[in-house]
């Protein structure tokens, strides 16, 4: 695996501009609406992560983990709560938040020349192994600020992971340090019907 040299970084970070639909915009130039899952007071953290994810080893610094979509973010729950029939779906009344996360310093691996740039292939980077995204990460880690990729559990979505420790602030704040973004509980629901049938399992 090659790590980006600091051209290839440059070349493959996301403009201040919308890359797609999949990625909509927030009110405020330069940032991403972003969506996650999550029960807890703040959905970011400033710990060291205590368990292994696709982009980071236990005891590495905080990786935070978002959907551009609520429907990538409703997907990951289904994945991984094993959830298997819409009346399952009844039962779950969980929060989703929504942030809006700066554009800069983002690498775009949905890019095939980032791919390449990284030494990761695109089914590496929805794979159930996660060892290769685990390896990239250690290389990216200093040098950018997160990276965008397919998301694994649901074809056309994309997911936004965030390297380093973040702060909540206010929804209607405006951030004056890039590690403080704005968050909110969006809603407070189930996924939508018919979602369960697009998970990728």
């Amino acid at each position: 695996m090659s790590s980006l040299s600091r051209r290839d970084r440059a070349a493959f970070r996301v403009g201040p501009e919308p890359l797609t639909s999949e990625l909509p915009t927030a009110p405020s130039r330069g940032s991403l609406t972003l969506f996650r899952y999550c029960v807890d007071e703040s959905p970011f953290w400033v710990l060291p992560n205590g368990r292994a994810g696709r982009w980071n080893n236990v005891g590495e610094q905080p990786t935070q983990y978002w959907s551009a979509t609520p429907d990538a973010a409703w997907a990951e729950l289904i994945r991984r709560e094993g959830l298997e029939a819409e009346a399952d779906l009844d039962l779950v009344r969980t929060p989703i938040w929504a942030c809006r996360a700066p554009v800069a310093g983002l690498i775009d691996l949905r890019n095939a020349g980032a791919r390449e740039a990284a030494g990761i292939s695109e089914a590496e980077l929805v794979s159930d192994d996660w060892s290769p995204c685990q390896r990239l990460s250690v290389a990216l880690r200093g040098s950018c600020s997160g990276v965008i990729a397919p998301s694994p559990v649901l074809d056309g979505h994309a997911n936004v992971t965030m390297f380093g420790p973040r702060r909540m602030i206010d929804w209607r704040g405006r951030a004056v340090l890039p590690s403080s973004i704005p968050a909110c509980i969006a809603s407070v629901g189930r996924p939508r019907p018919g979602l369960l049938d697009e998970v990728r399992v």
